[in-house]
């Protein structure tokens, strides 16, 4: 992330992008919903960013960081593949760099969803 850009983004639009991904996932949150990377790439307009990128999992990387600093819990979790349900490797490579146990993939990721869920329950 060296110079004026972000993974050939402006540092504005990547900041805006981060914003929009963490807006649109805590409202999924609230909903009690997950969705695809395509579906969050539709709902992030501030950049261009293709589902299975180094860019996507930049972007998801720094919106767990900051929720995880900010309410304990990694946000993209509720960002999944549509072949498995689950979120793709990238994720649970940095839930380890978050501490977390990741042994057990899907249990790992079903208790953090609901995680999530409530730390986001009623909260607007």
């Amino acid at each position: 992330m060296a110079g004026d850009t972000v993974y050939g983004f402006s540092r504005d639009a990547w900041r805006a992008a981060v914003e929009q991904a963490s807006a649109h996932l805590v409202s999924l949150a609230r909903a009690r919903a997950t969705t695809t990377y395509s579906g969050l790439c539709s709902a992030v307009t501030a950049v261009d960013i293709k589902p299975y990128s180094f860019a996507m999992m930049a972007l998801l990387n720094q919106v767990c960081a900051e929720a995880d600093r900010a309410h304990g819990v990694m946000l993209a979790s509720l960002v999944t593949r549509k072949d498995t349900g689950l979120p793709g490797d990238g994720y649970f490579a940095f839930a380890e760099t978050l501490g977390r146990d990741v042994a057990d993939r899907r249990a790992f990721w079903e208790a953090e969803v609901e995680r999530i869920y409530a730390a986001f329950a009623g909260k607007e």
